[in-house]
């Protein structure tokens, strides 16, 4: 990297930080739904690759998920059943009376192999304070969550992460458990959960603070502190998963989620031969096609420090050579997007538009689901009278003989294949939904690493002396390893 920032050398010691040690790595991942209905296949599918990831390295995991180990076996995964897994009796009904794609939903029980624990709120932060006790002077921390977030609009430094049995964490008490660390040991973060970003606050000694942590911390971030993120699909299909985990871990582990080397150039950027957070990062950001603005503790740092009149600063370059202006050519080449200008402000707005008429044609579709649903429903009171109101809990009350015969007479019904065909449609929909929002988040990107890359100039050229320091001490941290 010292060949793309010689005019940053003297403030930003993250371009020339010593890797830390992988020796001394301890990792936790903890994972999971908050409850069976929200505990998505593709977030066990995310551990379960981050578990082979460290195994195949020797390095140890401790895993927390769900209900934990020697749980009583109840499911803790829901997931999208491709059509030969359904139940070919209960698809038809749930077509008709489930809720959304419920008829194409099943749940099972996780099959992760390193469970240590549960995520429940009690039995994790129990289980974390004392893990994190006995970590040593010479260690280094990595924590990894993968499931879900919890916003609070008033105030997103009381953001939570969602765990088992509908419990929370919000960030002053992760950052208290983070506190039975001992001060000598790195502590690094990647947190890939909707509105991850108000997390970035982890690296000061409160959420409300700014005095940095006793530790030195960092971590890296799927989204801000107010926008949804990618990792939580129904799906299994780890070719169509786009979240930050996938193009962050693929990075440090320099091979694809299925098994494609990737090449050096472009993930060690500095030439040292090893791969650095740091450039994990980057790498995800030239190379996600999803809808995450993802961002690292350094970028969000740089961002609450720039004064409002630099914003409108004129005097510095217009187009530095650096890693996020590289990072910005590279995503407008891959999507044919403009580098700049207005022209990169029409783009977004094309794309907004395009997104737009496809939220009307999804709900529109959604629409005409339900109103055929409720046709087949008036249909079915037709033709068994004494058929009582159908609920979840009505079905599951049937006999086989009476589910069987409600299956038959609904697969019956003219009404069926049209039925079929719209909810084909809407499943469609949805996936080309999030295609346009894909595309109209690359937009933002765009203008997202423009503006890092002047704020990065800018930085060197006003910040104080402390605040050069702080943030050395956390690109530093950053610029560790595996």
């Amino acid at each position: 990297m010292i060949r793309r920032f010689p005019f940053l050398l003297p403030a930003l010691l993250f371009l020339t930080a010593a890797p830390a040690t992988a020796e001394d790595l301890r990792v936790w991942l903890i994972g999971g739904g908050n409850n069976l209905g929200n505990s998505q296949g593709q977030i066990e599918e995310n551990v379960r690759w981050l578990e082979d990831i460290f195994a195949n390295r020797g390095i140890e995991t401790r895993t927390y998920y769900t209900h934990g180990e020697g749980a009583d076996g109840s499911d803790d995964v829901i997931y999208f059943a491709l059509p030969d897994e359904r139940d070919p009796v209960l698809e038809p009904i749930l077509r008709v009376f489930g809720e959304g794609l419920q008829y194409a939903q099943k749940t099972r029980t996780n099959s992760l192999q390193n469970i240590v624990g549960s995520t429940e709120k009690s039995q994790l932060t129990a289980s974390l304070a004392e893990d994190f006790s006995r970590v040593g002077p010479d260690d280094s921390v990595l924590l990894v969550y993968n499931g879900h977030g919890d916003i609070d609009t008033s105030n997103t430094l009381n953001n939570n992460l969602l765990l088992w049995n509908n419990t929370s964490l919000n960030i002053g008490e992760l950052n208290d458990l983070l506190g039975h660390i001992t001060p000598e040991a790195d502590v690094r973060f990647v947190l890939t959960q909707c509105f991850s970003g108000s997390f970035a606050s982890l690296v000061y000694e409160s959420p409300e603070s700014t005095t940095l942590a006793s530790q030195k911390r960092c971590g890296f971030l799927a989204e801000s502190d107010r926008r949804e993120a990618e990792g939580c699909d129904l799906g299994t299909n780890q070719a169509e998963f786009r979240d930050y985990t996938t193009f962050f871990f693929a990075a440090l582990n320099q091979k694809t989620r299925l098994g494609e080397e990737i090449p050096a150039e472009e993930i060690d950027l500095d030439g040292s031969g090893e791969i650095s957070f740091r450039e994990a990062h980057l790498y995800t950001l030239r190379n996600a096609h999803s809808s995450d603005l993802s961002r690292s503790t350094s970028e969000v740092f740089m961002e609450q420090w720039e004064p409002w009149y630099l914003r409108w600063n004129s005097f510095g370059p217009r187009n530095p050579d650096n890693d996020y202006r590289q990072a910005r050519d590279a995503v407008a080449e891959r999507h044919q997007l403009p580098a700049r200008g207005l022209n990169r402000l029409r783009a977004e707005r094309r794309l907004l538009a395009e997104e737009a008429v496809q939220v009307e044609q999804t709900r529109a579709l959604r629409r005409e689901v339900q109103a055929t649903r409720e046709a087949l429903r008036e249909q079915l009171q037709e033709s068994l009278p004494n058929m009582p109101e159908v609920t979840m809990e009505h079905l599951a009350s049937l006999p086989d003989n009476e589910l069987e015969h409600l299956s038959q007479v609904i697969q019956s019904s003219e009404l069926y294949p049209e039925l079929l065909e719209i909810q084909a449609a809407a499943e469609h929909a949805n996936e080309q939904l999030l295609m346009a929002a894909r595309d109209r988040t690359q937009a933002e990107k765009v203008f997202r690493l423009s503006r890092l890359s002047r704020l990065e100039t800018t930085f060197t050229r006003y910040a104080g002396a402390d605040t050069r320091r702080d943030l050395d001490i956390i690109a530093s941290c950053e610029a560790g390893t595996l």
